[in-house]
This record gives structure tokens, C-alpha cells and sequence, in this order.
């Protein structure tokens, strides 16, 4: 569950608070890995990355002990922290591929990142196709098209979008 100041991870089966994070979040992902779920929590200046502690929060569970209204202080353990302002990401296997404020599109593994690519105008991802091995990205463009009752241009650049991604789009 998500606020502007806060984010909270809840058990729902129990409905019992998890933790809260007080971050201003603007973009989350989550991914599972051969490790267990990792976390990006995206703020208005950072972005961190979080390793979730299944065995402590199931000793939690099982315990039935109450926890204050942050819940289980070591239910994460911060992995890294990255002072780049992401506007959008993906996780694509251990690798979370984002772009940010400057316009590069950049990907971060193990804390180490590599920017692939410096965008020429704001983009934003869309996804990544494997069979394809690339990330593709979409301006605004498109969207202000819809927008502006412009159907004939869009349906002209539809086609140019793949089809995996037109839910995406919608």
C-alpha cells in the first residue's frame, strides 16, 4: 500500500503491517530472484534497492508478537542506495533497467550501473521483450495524439509500437 509519504508492505493472509517506509514514493518494482524478492523504492531524489527478509518476518508471523505502527524494523535489508531520480524502471532478471532526470537510459546490477544509452527527448519505458532481447521505450507522443482526438496520426504510429505492448499503451 502506497501513499505520497509512505509505503507499507502487509501479510494479507493475517492482514498484519509488514513495515512501513516513510518515502516519498514515486515508482516501485518488485522481482523475485534466486535470493528472494527484491525491492526498488523510487523517491523524488534516490532510489533504493531492498532485499526483503522472509525467514525474520515469518519468525514475526509465528510469534504473534505485536510491532508498532512501523512494523518489523528488519523485514528489509537496504542493498543499495543510488541518488538518481528514476521516472520509469523495470526489473529484467537481476537487472533493474531504468531511465532518470538527465534522460539516460541506464540498468543497475549489483549496485554497479552502466548507462546504455542517452536519450535525444524525454522517453518513457514500456518494457522489455526477451525474444527480442531489447528494452523499448515510447515518448509522449503517442498519448498526446489519443489525447488530442488526433486518431488518424495515432493509428499511423500504432503500428510502429509491438504488439506485445498495446495493453501497455491502452
Amino acid at each position: 500500500m502506497c501513499s505520497n509519504d509512505f509505503i507499507c508492505f502487509y501479510n494479507w493472509a493475517e492482514c498484519r503491517l509488514i513495515r512501513r517506509i516513510d518515502v516519498n514514493v514515486k515508482v516501485s518494482a518488485f522481482m523475485r530472484t534466486s535470493i528472494g524478492l527484491i525491492v526498488v523504492i523510487a523517491s523524488d531524489t534516490s532510489f533504493y534497492i531492498l532485499k526483503y527478509n522472509r525467514d525474520v518476518v515469518a519468525s514475526y508471523l509465528d510469534s504473534k508478537t505485536a510491532v508498532d505502527e512501523q512494523g518489523v524494523e528488519d523485514a528489509f535489508e537496504l542493498l543499495h542506495e543510488m541518488n538518481e531520480r528514476v521516472r520509469t524502471g523495470i526489473w529484467v532478471g537481476d537487472c533493474f533497467i531504468y531511465n532518470y532526470s538527465s534522460w539516460r537510459l541506464n540498468y543497475c546490477v549489483s549496485g554497479e550501473v552502466t548507462t546504455m544509452s542517452h536519450l535525444d527527448r524525454p522517453m518513457y519505458l514500456l518494457g522489455y521483450l526477451a525474444s527480442q532481447s531489447k528494452v523499448y521505450l515510447i515518448d509522449k507522443e503517442f498519448k498526446t495524439l489519443v489525447m488530442r482526438g488526433d486518431l488518424d496520426r495515432a493509428n499511423e504510429v500504432l503500428p510502429s509500437i509491438p504488439k506485445e505492448h498495446h495493453n501497455s499503451v491502452a
